[in-house]
């Protein structure tokens, strides 16, 4: 591209001049033709020789110093890109600790959330067993409904056993109420055929 821009008039001040190498090429040239001129000697011809060269060696100056510049230019461009090679890799280095960071901060913020969710499941835990009875509360009451248990039970056998004995005795007056009605009725049998037998042993 530097080569290009030398022969071309990328590098000159004015729309339209020739390329340095151009100008450097014509200045040599007229160099030349002074130097090989027709056997003009005189001073009139020393001078146009001179003054070629002048012209010639103030081109070649201005070339070199064009040629600097773009030396300079191009080792100032080189040191920029290298520059700019470390901030870029500097860049992505700091990217790339940053999506690191949002990774980490990302599990952080989950865990977060999970332990505040264990932490309002735990509080909705702990305000259902406030509102429950204590634990001694509960035994003490598991055991008065034992004792009642225990006293209905002893109510309900003791129970039982009378109601079998108030069967037992009915049982046995009912059986006392049969056996005296077939006696009264056995009685009443005998009793009327009695008073039969007498009118008939007085007739």
């Amino acid at each position: 591209m530097i080569k290009k821009r030398l022969l071309t008039q990328t590098t000159t001040a004015r729309q339209g001049a020739d390329p340095p190498v151009k100008r450097l090429v014509k200045k040599y040239l007229a160099f030349c033709g002074a130097l090989g001129g027709d056997g003009d000697d005189g001073a009139s011809g020393e001078e146009e020789r001179e003054k070629h060269r002048e012209s010639f060696l103030k081109e070649l100056a201005l070339y070199e110093f064009t040629l600097g510049r773009v030396a300079a230019v191009t080792s100032a461009n080189t040191r920029e890109m290298a520059s700019y090679s470390a901030a870029r890799g500097e860049v992505d280095e700091a990217v790339s600790r940053a999506e690191a960071d949002i990774r980490a901060l990302r599990d952080d913020l989950d865990a977060a959330r999970q332990d505040r969710r264990h932490k309002e499941e735990y509080e909705t835990l702990r305000r259902l067993c406030v509102q429950l009875p204590s634990r001694s509360d509960t035994q003490a009451a598991c055991a008065d409904l034992e004792t009642q248990i225990a006293a209905l039970t002893k109510e309900s056998d003791e129970a039982s056993s009378k109601l079998d004995l108030r069967k037992k005795q009915f049982a046995l007056l009912l059986h006392a109420a049969h056996e005296l009605r077939d006696e009264l009725e056995e009685d009443d049998a005998a009793g009327v055929g009695g008073g039969e037998a007498i009118p008939m042993e007085t007739t």
